[in-house]
């Protein structure tokens, strides 16, 4: 009986060791992956996509647009015109923004493209009459008043698509652009039939983010539309008033915001080039 139960305590003994080698060892994996899954990074799958929107050897070519138009002093009887400007009086003018923007691109990858685009602007504002009420005594006027400007740049830009899903008609778009460009201004007033004031040279440089939203209407044309959102720009204004004083400014800085009066609506065209370009062209749904 002493025997047999030396040999159980042995048997029992080998086996606890056995599953404490084993608990060990279990141990050490667990910790091993668990540290391989902190160092790996997790990754949210952005950026990474089967589908091919627009294929690699794609040429690119299309014109984008925007126009605003503003009548000022018509809404005199309005009682929240009144409360909004009750400071200002007698306004009457009007204010007129133009934009047109041609540009070309070529697809270097599928949904990645590399492009050129030439923008052109042009801004007026008119004031025939404006009074502004400070206090009882204390009164300004201003009458004649004209306000141009116009600008021409020029820009290297690269873009990237990323389809809904598995779309091939609807994408996101983001679009980086190195902007350098010329502009004119003026500032003046019609006097005895000759223009007195300030006149403008200004010169602009900027690195902007523009993201938009396409959708192919046909298999080879898309609508798009965009919005300027970040911006990092430097400026320099030469200035001339009344031919006589001369005065430079200069400004730099950025800016992170939705700007309402940026926003272009375009058209694309699309011309497949290569074999690959050929062989989707049917996969448009």
């Amino acid at each position: 009986m002493t025997i047999y139960m030396i040999k159980m305590k042995k048997i029992i003994s080998f086996f606890l060791v056995i599953s404490a080698v084993f608990c060990t060892a279990d141990i050490a994996v667990s910790k091993e992956k668990k540290n391989a899954e902190e160092a790996e990074p997790f990754d949210r799958g952005i950026g990474r996509t089967s589908s091919c929107f627009i294929p690699k050897g794609t040429v690119g070519a299309g014109v984008s647009f925007s126009y605003n138009s503003y009548s000022l002093g018509n809404g005199s009887e309005d009682s929240g015109y009144a409360m909004l400007f009750s400071l200002i009086q007698d306004l009457h003018g009007n204010m007129m923004s133009f934009g047109i923007s041609p540009f070309a691109s070529y697809f270097i990858a599928d949904n990645l493209s590399v492009g050129a685009r030439f923008d052109y602007s042009r801004s007026t504002l008119g004031l025939d009459n404006v009074n502004l009420s400070l206090m009882e005594d204390m009164n300004l006027s201003l009458q004649g008043f004209r306000y141009f400007k116009q600008s021409y740049t020029g820009s290297l830009t690269l873009r990237n698509y990323i389809p809904f899903g598995m779309s091939k008609r609807f994408a996101m778009f983001t679009e980086v652009r190195a902007t350098g460009g010329y502009g004119q201004g003026k500032t003046y007033k019609v006097i005895d039939n000759q223009n007195v004031g300030t006149y403008q040279d200004i010169y602009n440089f900027e690195l902007g983010f523009v993201p938009g939203i396409a959708a192919f209407i046909t298999n080879e044309v898309a609508f798009e539309v965009s919005v300027g959102l970040l911006g990092f720009e430097y400026q320099k204004i030469v200035q001339l008033t009344n031919q006589v004083e001369r005065s430079e400014m200069e400004h730099s800085g950025a800016n992170f915001k939705v700007n309402l009066l940026s926003i272009g609506f375009g058209l694309s065209f699309y011309i497949p080039t290569g074999n690959k370009a050929k062989s989707t062209k049917s996969d448009k749904q």
